[in-house]
């Protein structure tokens, strides 16, 4: 379908939908991940931020060519709040049930918000009678072949000895 189409542009699987869908999950998971690791009393450095962004980003825009599950959103946000805890803990790697509570807190409501979003977004493009899914080329149906037809039907071994208890029935040969 060529980019000029309008309904290129809103279809979610493809275009400036895509990106805008790919960048928020990738902005929600990375700012969930370090606003829990901040509010938990962690460092938080301008660089490891970037770097789970930039990872973030590429992985979602991967998830993006199709719809995203819940179960793919959370192990989402769940790398991010890792990265961030890792690229943000500064040689001492102390948790404590404190920043443990404050990434779950994190992860569980920014999963209800793109799972929210990621819904919206589907159900809006249904509703303007998109077609979400790509085209596919028409290809004809390929001949179907018959497996081999079977001209006698399987013996038994009572079929077997009557058959041959047969041959030597019958009147005597020289009468």
């Amino acid at each position: 379908m060529p980019a000029s189409d309008p309904a290129y542009a809103l279809r979610p699987l493809d275009g400036p939908v895509r990106l805008i869908r790919s960048l928020a999950a990738a902005v929600v998971c990375v700012a969930a991940a370090a606003i829990g690791h901040r509010s938990a009393g962690g460092p938080l450095p301008a660089t490891a931020v970037l770097a789970v962004l930039a990872g973030a980003s590429a992985i979602t825009w991967l998830l993006a060519a199709r719809r995203v599950t819940p179960g793919q959103l959370v192990g989402l946000l769940a790398l991010c709040q890792v990265g961030v805890h890792l690229g943000a803990s500064t040689g001492e790697m102390t948790m404590g049930a404190g920043m443990v509570a404050a990434h779950v807190l994190a992860t569980a409501v920014s999963a209800l918000v793109l799972a929210r979003g990621e819904a919206f977004v589907w159900h809006l493009a249904e509703r303007l009678g998109l077609r979400l899914a790509p085209l596919r080329l028409a290809t004809k149906a390929l001949p179907t072949t018959r497996g081999p037809v079977m001209t006698a039907a399987p013996r038994s071994l009572q079929d077997v000895r009557l058959a041959h208890s047969r041959v030597l029935r019958g009147p005597p040969a020289g009468a």
